[in-house]
């Protein structure tokens, strides 16, 4: 994305929010690895400048919160330890109820 394209953009939004709310904060989305629930997990914006030296011709926007590309190998461990997690809990919810039953079984065997 190009300067001018944010600046058009963050203009548009901010005529319309501005009216209508109060300012909103600048973040910077996170995409994780697994899935969450709730609103989409950000950092705000600590600062921003143009870049100079051999960042020239780039506008950069400074998280408050340091952030690291990850690793596509260690993204794929995270979603595998999700998915065998939910599997691990539903086995361990079918195993209780299956004790359950068998306690069950068991009192009434012995009355």
């Amino acid at each position: 994305m190009k300067l001018s394209e944010f600046f058009t953009r963050v203009k548009v939004h901010y005529d319309l929010e501005h009216t209508v709310r109060e300012d909103p904060e600048v973040v910077v989305q996170i995409k994780l690895p697994y899935s969450t629930m709730g609103g989409q997990p950000t950092v705000p914006v600590k600062s921003l400048q143009m870049g100079f030296d051999w960042d020239h011709g780039k506008f950069i926007l400074i998280p408050e919160e340091n952030l690291t590309p990850s690793d596509r190998d260690f993204a794929e461990q995270m979603r595998k330890m999700q998915d065998d997690s939910g599997w691990v809990k539903l086995e361990n919810h079918k195993l209780k109820q299956e004790i359950k039953n068998l306690k069950k079984q068991l009192k009434a065997q012995n009355e």
